[in-house]
């Protein structure tokens, strides 16, 4: 059964990008070790679920069009050929030939999206789409990777949100540089 997913970084106070839709943080803080602690052993580690292994699962990406717009300009492609749909009334210009602009409301987008996604999981990108997702109990599963880092401005991932909403530990994987990954699964 086809799920809806979320995938995303965030900073320890709630940011998945920095001012300006920064993400060179991700990168800093994934080269080394938190100040004064030795990098976690594998023995001392869960295996957490890579990105490409996730995309692996993944059928159709639905991205919004602030998102989109800082990956496409990433130096490197990471959504290989997948299908991806992004929320936007405006062109996108030059796009790739696996990039579409839709628009609708979230349910409507996401119906586009499993025509896509055929028996995979619908990749859901964009702190707004994510947020709206939970909030309308559209999202199946939310693995949020802690970074070791304070940003104190920038993208925030849950704030805004209208209302509570109660989310499962379902596990929890620790690697690398003192990152800390964990999966969620929204309740009732």
């Amino acid at each position: 059964m086809t799920q809806v997913r979320a995938y995303l970084a965030m900073s320890l106070d709630g940011f998945v990008a920095g001012p300006a839709d920064d993400l060179a943080w991700l990168d800093r803080t994934a080269e080394r070790a938190p100040i004064g602690a030795e990098p976690w052993t594998s023995a001392d580690t869960d295996q957490p679920l890579d990105f490409e292994p996730f995309l692996d699962q993944v059928g159709a990406i639905l991205m919004g069009r602030r998102t989109y717009d800082v990956a496409a300009g990433f130096d490197q492609w990471a959504y290989r050929d997948i299908p991806m749909l992004v929320a936007t009334h405006r062109d996108l210009g030059h796009a790739r030939p696996s990039v579409t602009a839709v628009d609708g409301s979230l349910a409507e987008l996401l119906a586009r999206a499993r025509e896509h996604a055929g028996d995979k999981d619908i990749y859901i990108d964009g702190a707004m789409m994510v947020r709206e997702a939970l909030e309308q109990r559209l999202l199946d599963h939310l693995v949020v990777t802690l970074m070791p880092t304070v940003l104190g401005a920038g993208v925030a991932l849950f704030a805004g949100s209208t209302h509570p909403t109660e989310l499962t530990v379902e596990r929890v994987a620790r690697y690398g540089p003192g990152l800390v990954q964990l999966h969620l699964r929204p309740s009732g």
